[in-house]
């Protein structure tokens, strides 16, 4: 096996599935999709792995049936190097979501995310600014500013933790949802992107030996949804530093590849022939006939995020865990195919659509594109929106939704389609923002009126620098004024409870161009499509005889996206 031992690196990659997974024990046999493992928490273990000293890919994690097959296929790979070289201080070229934000118009400044993590009782005043230092110091995104129509990172120390961070008494409690969430908007008003605030922190402090809360409040044109996990790993091993007298900075991993670095091969891969390759494919794709027709088209002056409708759902864990798992598994599909299967069912049943769809869809966009960069470690915005044309006539709804033989043609259908898609959407950006011929063509086609985002899981066991269910985090916060990108949104997410994983779909639409029955009835029959493919799996996969790891201790620290954050990375997919 090229310098590995096949044993040694199957006990390696064991221990590091079982820490992200929060399990006791996981064996040789097991596989990363049974376990509950996406795309998000692949570019984890390829990470890991990497510290290990052994070399895996995301495709490897996604497409590789077990444990064994993982470490056979592992190669050596050396410690990331120390600080140093690509220290990722300087222009920063203006990647395709930058692009897509800058044309979306509205206040930018505001556009921005958040999370609230859990804060050790022995937390100081001083020790959360050592600890929010060498985060800032690490991750160069974290110190960009705006400079006329570009971005520029500055050196480390340039951002001071001080400046960032404000502490709020509660006086030997928890704090309040309401105090969270005023205490996050007024945070969201501080940020400047051309004034370089780009980080602002909230700690919540219940009083010496009580556990508090921190909100971090991000602007998204420096994070993602797998940045998250970096951050909150970060903070966690940086804590461990101060509280043992240690330098904080010393315990947290160098940065291997930089965005200001994956800029420029962004940059290159957008002039080269594999992308040229794709305009035909891309063209074809948002070709006119997909549309969903509504009262009148989305009109980017009036129809703002914060005048849309919302609707909030939830799939509980009796019917989530196992669609996500066990059901994926069992149907040879993927966590992400089955949800759009789900959904392209739904859709095949709501008034607004005809016999196709146009859906543009998310990935977490860290994709391999040919060139060296590793970016398990990278805290930026990598998001990739791409459309797919979902065929939908001929779908019996109704017989999907009894289990039948549908729901084995829906997921034929959308699988094929997901994995056609060349190289999980990432060319599509760089046609459309990056090249000045191909992308007037795709900018004048027809948008997509749904957008669909699966963010993965989030949450865990609630020990410190861990999500707090109470307060949670929002990983798409257009702040006011800030023009709708589709009629319809939607934002899928897991969190973790006592019974399992549960699923939840945020929804939103712009008001005078659909309304909330529509709304509602599309959602809820995605929820009834998703159960019904439990059933199929039921019916025509039994499961086999043996027990799986649960995945629903899973913590923020060990996953890091999206995005899309989804199970197919490798195969063509998000």
């Amino acid at each position: 096996m090229r310098g590995i031992d096949v044993t040694e690196a199957e006990r390696i990659l064991c221990g590091v599935l079982a820490d992200l997974f929060a399990v006791a024990e996981v064996g040789p046999q097991d596989g990363f999709v049974r376990l509950g493992g996406d795309s998000i928490i692949a570019v984890q273990v390829v990470g890991a792995a990497r510290r290990a000293g052994l070399r895996i890919t995301v495709r490897d994690v996604l497409t590789l049936p077990d444990v064994a097959a993982l470490a056979a296929a592992a190669r050596p790979s050396a410690r990331p190097a120390g600080p140093g070289g690509d220290d990722g201080v300087g222009p920063v070229r203006p990647t395709p979501v930058m692009r897509w934000l800058d044309e979306r118009g509205g206040p930018a400044d505001r556009y921005y995310q958040y999370l609230v993590v859990r804060t050790p009782a022995g937390l100081t005043g001083q020790s959360a600014a050592e600890v929010l230092q060498a985060v800032l110091d690490r991750h160069d995104m974290l110190r960009v500013v705006r400079e006329g129509s570009g971005r520029r990172t500055r050196p480390a120390g340039s951002v001071r933790a001080a400046q960032c961070l404000r502490r709020v008494a509660t006086e030997g409690r928890e704090a309040t949802a309401g105090e969270v969430a005023r205490e996050v908007h007024a945070a969201r008003d501080r940020l400047s992107v051309g004034g370089g605030v780009i980080v602002q922190a909230v700690w919540f402090d219940a009083g010496a030996g009580l556990p508090g809360a921190l909100a971090l409040v991000v602007n998204h044109v420096v994070v993602d949804g797998i940045s998250w996990r970096v951050l909150t790993g970060d903070l966690a091993r940086a804590w461990e530093a101060v509280a043992a007298g240690r330098a904080p900075a010393d315990a947290l991993d160098p940065v291997a590849t930089s965005f200001r670095r994956w800029s420029e091969l962004l940059s290159a891969e957008a002039a080269g022939e594999r992308t040229a390759a794709e305009a035909p494919y891309w063209s074809g794709v948002v070709r006119p006939g997909a549309g969903i027709a509504g009262r009148r088209p989305l009109d980017p002056a009036r129809d703002h995020e914060d005048r849309a409708g919302h609707l909030a759902l939830s799939l509980p864990a009796a019917t989530a865990g196992p669609l996500l798992t066990s059901v994926a598994d069992r149907l040879g599909a993927d966590a992400n195919e089955v949800l759009l299967t789900g959904l392209a069912l739904a859709l095949a049943r709501w008034r607004p659509c005809g016999p196709e769809v146009l859906v543009e869809l998310e990935g977490h966009g860290r994709e391999d594109i040919g060139a060296e960069a590793d970016l398990s470690r990278t805290v930026g915005w990598f998001t990739t929106l791409f459309p797919t044309r979902f065929a939908l006539d001929g779908l019996d709804a109704a017989d999907a939704q009894d289990g039948g033989p549908t729901a084995a043609e829906a997921l034929r259908r959308v699988r094929e389609q997901l994995r056609a898609i060349p190289r999980k959407g990432i060319g599509y950006g760089l046609l459309r923002h990056l090249d000045p011929v191909v992308g007037k063509e795709l900018a004048a086609a027809e948008p997509a009126g749904l957008g669909f985002n699966y963010l993965g899981r989030l949450g865990g066991p609630g020990g410190d620098w861990q999500l707090l269910p109470a307060h949670g985090a929002r990983l798409d916060a257009p702040g006011p004024g800030m023009p709708m990108a589709h009629a319809v949104e939607v934002s899928a997410f897991v969190l973790e409870s006592a019974d399992g994983p549960v699923l939840h779909a945020d929804w939103a639409w712009a008001e005078g161009v659909h309304d909330e029955a529509e709304v509602r009835a599309l959602a809820e029959g995605w929820f009834r499509m998703l159960g019904a493919l439990v059933v199929h799996a039921d019916r025509t996969a039994p499961a086999a005889p043996r027990a799986v790891p649960p995945a629903s201790r899973l913590t923020l620290d060990a996953i890091d996206q999206d995005e899309l954050d989804d199970l197919a990375a490798s195969l063509g997919l998000l």
